[in-house]
This record gives C-alpha cells, structure tokens and sequence, in this order.
C-alpha cells in the first residue's frame, strides 16, 4: 500500500474541493428556479428511485446520510406535502414508519429533475469524456470497496 504523502493529501483536497464546489453550483440552480435546496430533491429523488415510498433508515442509508439529518428534512418536506408518513403494519414494530413520496412530491421531483439533469450536465458531465467517466465510476467503486473494510 502506498504512504499518504503530500501528493495524496492535496489530491484528497482538491477532491473534496471541487465535489463541494459542484454540489454548491448544482444546489444554486435549484434554489434559483425552484427555491429548493439540493438536499431536499435529493430526498425526493431517492424515494423515486426506492420505488416511491421505504422506511426511513432504508432513504438515509441509500443517501448515506446520518438519519437525524434525514429526518429535518422529511418534516419540512412533510410540511410542504411532497412526501407522507405511514406507520407501517409490521407485526414486529409498531413503531415502524414507511415515508411515501406524494403525487405533488411526484410531479414536483419530475419537474425539478430537469434543472438538475442540466446542471450535473453543464457542471459535471459535459467537462469529462466518456474515459473519464468511466474513471470516476471506477473511483467510485474502489472507494465503496473500501469502506467495507477496516483499515
């Protein structure tokens, strides 16, 4: 294994950077045309993608997010009417509540959708041909990998 030398560090840095610096771009032109933050499209694009309704721990994990973050995020969307809470009939847990993404949360994610599409186009995906994608994807996967293991 290679040693973290500075050349590793600042390639963290610059990574760390420029991801932030992407995401601050992406959530502007959110909140520009839809006074919505990035954090709460991206709760209502998770529920989309987990077939529109799944517990919450289910969300903050496949965001991978810590779930009280998760959960300021669903009051407010709650609030808004994008996303509802169910209790869950498992038998087990009485406790157990299911989060299900509105038709307005519905419609609102379809439509917030296109901005997004083009901002991760003009921000990210237009800068890289399709070998660097494949690179980060790469990266991506080694980096998950990783975090299954202890170091």
């Amino acid at each position: 294994m290679p040693r973290l030398d500075a050349a590793r560090v600042g390639a963290w840095r610059d990574l760390q950077s420029v991801v932030a610096e992407v995401t601050r771009q992406i959530d502007d032109d959110l909140r520009h045309e839809w006074a919505v933050p990035l954090g709460w499209f991206d709760v209502l694009a998770t529920l989309r993608r987990l077939d529109g309704r799944a517990r919450p721990q289910d969300v903050a994990a496949a965001m991978r997010i810590p779930p009280s973050s998760l959960s300021r995020r669903l009051d407010r969307l709650e609030e808004e009417g994008w996303v509802a809470r169910h209790r869950n009939v498992d038998p087990d847990d009485h406790r157990a509540v299911d989060v299900e993404l509105t038709p307005r949360g519905r419609a609102l994610w379809r439509e917030m959708s296109i901005t997004y599409r083009r901002s991760v186009q003009a921000r990210f995906a237009s800068r890289l041909t399709d070998d660097q994608i494949a690179g980060v994807t790469e990266l991506n996967h080694r980096l998950e990998l990783d975090d299954q293991t202890d170091p």
